[in-house]
């Protein structure tokens, strides 16, 4: 079988798909990758998530600076910008590798495969003519699911801690729900970052 890679934005889902990847393909298993890509073969199959951008910003701002609040304008414009430019440069990497690597890749929508595993086991068959039974779907998803991750997470200080067989950090989930940035950025802020962010916004739309 083909190297499988794990490759995504930070905070876009990944550690649950590379959960899910590798209770299938145990033997594949390797560290998640994040842009810049760094494993360079044609003959990987890449399994890649994404997630709307303002999320992953609102996301990647609350788990490197959690002091800030986690309510409506708690997260001041200096810090946002400074995320801003970060994910953009993220985003930026993540389109252009997988345009170069595009006959290899299965590309998951986070707001797809939120509280919906078998829209994950259904694409995974496909993308490797396999088949998962409905007891191995139910395995993995009490395995990999929101309630067992925060037990996991509750264990661990802060998201400086990684749980070695999981990759779960402290305070690794908080609000996973979609579109959640709603309740984050003041209407100002939303409308500064989907401008400053529109290149990203507009891949995310086509998948």
């Amino acid at each position: 079988m083909p190297n499988v890679v794990q490759y995504s934005v930070p905070r876009t889902g990944s550690t649950v798909i590379r959960r899910v990847l590798y209770s299938l393909f145990p033997e594949s298993e390797a560290p998640s990758q994040h842009p810049p890509l760094k494993y360079d073969s044609r003959d990987s199959l890449i399994v890649s998530s994404c997630r709307y951008p303002l999320d992953v910003l609102v996301s990647y701002a609350r788990v490197h600076h959690c002091e800030q609040g986690y309510e409506l304008g708690g997260i001041d414009e200096d810090l946002l910008a400074h995320h801003a430019k970060r994910i953009k440069t993220l985003y930026q990497w993540y389109f252009e590798d997988l345009d170069h690597h595009r006959s290899h890749i299965l590309q998951l929508k986070y707001e797809k495969f939120w509280n919906n595993y078998d829209y994950i086991f259904d694409n995974l068959e496909t993308f490797f003519s396999i088949e998962i039974d409905n007891n191995k779907r139910h395995d993995i998803t009490q395995k990999c699911g929101i309630e067992n991750s925060r037990k996991i997470q509750a264990r661990l200080k802060d998201f400086s801690c990684v749980d070695e067989k999981t990759s779960l950090h402290g305070n690794h989930i908080a609000t996973p729900e979609p579109f959640g940035y709603k309740k984050v950025l003041t209407r100002t802020q939303i409308v500064s970052m989907e401008i400053f962010l529109k290149d990203a916004i507009a891949q995310w739309e086509k998948i």
